[in-house]
């Protein structure tokens, strides 16, 4: 009779020694914090129509108009900083417009340059707008040393184009002949 004690007493060591096994079951989750980073693929530029070989030809009117209108060509605004606030400004100015020797009666005045960016287009998946200032009938004026010409109020890395309305104001007293000058954009 002495065996049932003993296999009872086994079975008890058995179950006691269960409870010091650990069981997988009972693990606890393991977190692993992980990092990654974004640099910024470039800076902030502008890119306009080239004149340096050929003039960009705005046109033609006849002496006695009131004025004279066309387009200067794509001028693209490149953000590659990719910040949080990815806001900028683009201005323009512009030299007198001379024929000639450039008498009053062969200047167009830069007072009398007008711009008119239009609507930007921006690459498609970009977070932002483009605003232009002035309207078509109511261009900029170029007379200062800088008008602002339009605005992109966005986030992350942007490309916005445009092909803006050049206006010239012309005078009764304006002579015949080819004029010349400059346009010059920045951004900031």
């Amino acid at each position: 009779m002495r065996k049932p004690l003993l296999v009872a007493m086994t079975t008890a060591m058995s179950v006691g020694l269960a409870a010091f096994i650990p069981v997988a079951a009972n693990a606890g989750a393991g977190d692993t914090p992980s990092t990654f980073s974004l640099t910024a693929s470039g800076g902030l530029s502008i890119s306009v129509p080239d004149g340096s070989v050929t003039p960009v030809n705005l046109g033609t009117a006849s002496t006695g108009s009131a004025s004279l209108s066309n387009s200067l060509g794509n001028v693209t605004v490149t953000d590659g900083r990719g910040a949080l606030d990815a806001g900028w400004t683009a201005a323009a100015s512009s030299t007198d417009f001379t024929t000639g020797t450039a008498t009053a009666d062969e200047t167009v005045t830069k007072a009398n340059v007008g711009y008119w960016a239009g609507v930007g287009t921006a690459q498609l998946g970009q977070v932002g707008a483009f605003t232009p200032q002035g309207t078509l009938l109511t261009p900029v004026s170029l007379a200062g040393t800088g008008a602002n010409i339009g605005a992109w109020l966005g986030t992350g890395n942007n490309t916005v184009t445009w092909n803006p309305k050049i206006t010239f104001t012309l005078l009764p007293a304006q002579v015949a002949g080819t004029y010349s000058g400059t346009i010059t954009h920045s951004v900031s």
